[in-house]
């Protein structure tokens, strides 16, 4: 177990209160969820730093490529912990987009805040939305994103857009929840491997959640990712899918227990003393049931 050190990004604690409020009363009702935990999640720098680690740990399996100096946008900036990290830690050009609206509208002010707080232009975070990037093409070295994919309205022009502004040659990754798994990590719940929405909502209610939250979410498979994929194959390279993550994950239990990954934790000890985690990983990575879905795709 990977024990998470939580050093927040701002000198001001009372930031986590601040981003907390304003989670419960934008999701609150939909979700019963530790928001003040969340907040304190979003704030910190060690996620960052495990974020960028594992784009750059993808990329490198493909060819010796440094993130120093190289433009990188971030599509859903959220407060911007990903931004500064990414500037202050490895020196990247950082950029990040974010609607600032509905369950996500604190982030604006809080990410103003930090970034004065780190004597970063305002400007780096633009307002916008992921189906049309305000960026002109080829703009980008790098594109990332994390749990984000899930929220957008069409994932299919999220992907287009993401391809557009990235330069030949640049590196894209989306981590993104595979809903043909076994989890559903903003209810923390185990899930039966749903991608129909009208199901999904029952499941949700009979288990005693609210099922609207549902409403505002994509169900994506890496099934579906495909099927967008198909349409600019010839702009991109699937260079993995996440499923040597998975596995590592399952069988080593190498990872943080970020959001309601720890509520899972028992259940991945079970099968690793029960000895089966390697074929419970072969299993579901077979039948495409691992998650996160980590899709690194190379322009060409």
């Amino acid at each position: 177990m990977k024990e998470i050190m939580v050093t927040l990004i701002s000198k001001d604690k009372s930031i986590v209160d601040k981003l907390a409020v304003a989670l419960k009363e934008s999701v609150g009702e939909l979700l019963s969820r530790d928001t003040r935990l969340v907040a304190a999640e979003f704030l910190t720098s060690e996620r960052a730093i495990e974020q960028i680690e594992l784009f750059q740990s993808e990329v490198n399996k493909q060819e010796s490529y440094s993130f120093q100096g190289k433009k990188l946008l971030e599509i859903g900036a959220g407060v911007g912990t990903f931004l500064i990290t990414a500037r202050t830690k490895y020196n990247i050009d950082a950029y990040g987009v974010e609607p600032s609206k509905d369950e996500f509208s604190p982030f604006n002010e809080i990410s103003k805040a930090l970034l004065e707080e780190y004597n970063l232009p305002k400007d780096i975070v633009v307002k916008g939305f992921a189906e049309e990037l305000p960026f002109e093409d080829n703009s980008f070295d790098l594109v990332y994103s994390t749990n984000v994919l899930e929220h957008v309205k069409d994932p299919r022009l999220v992907l287009r857009e993401s391809l557009r502004i990235l330069r030949p040659g640049g590196y894209l990754q989306f981590v993104v929840p595979n809903y043909f798994s076994f989890w559903e990590g903003h209810y923390g719940v185990l899930w039966p491997c749903l991608t129909n929405r009208f199901l999904a909502k029952i499941y949700i209610k009979l288990i005693g959640q609210n099922p609207d939250y549902i409403d505002t979410l994509q169900l994506i498979s890496p099934f579906s990712i495909r099927e967008i994929l198909k349409e600019i194959s010839d702009k991109a390279k699937v260079l993995s899918w996440g499923k040597d993550i998975f596995k590592n994950r399952l069988t080593i239990g190498n990872y943080s227990d970020w959001a309601s990954l720890r509520t899972i934790r028992p259940l991945v000890q079970l099968v690793q003393k029960l000895k089966i985690s390697f074929l419970v990983a072969d299993v579901l990575n077979a039948f495409q049931m691992y998650t996160p879905i980590v899709l690194t795709v190379r322009k060409k």
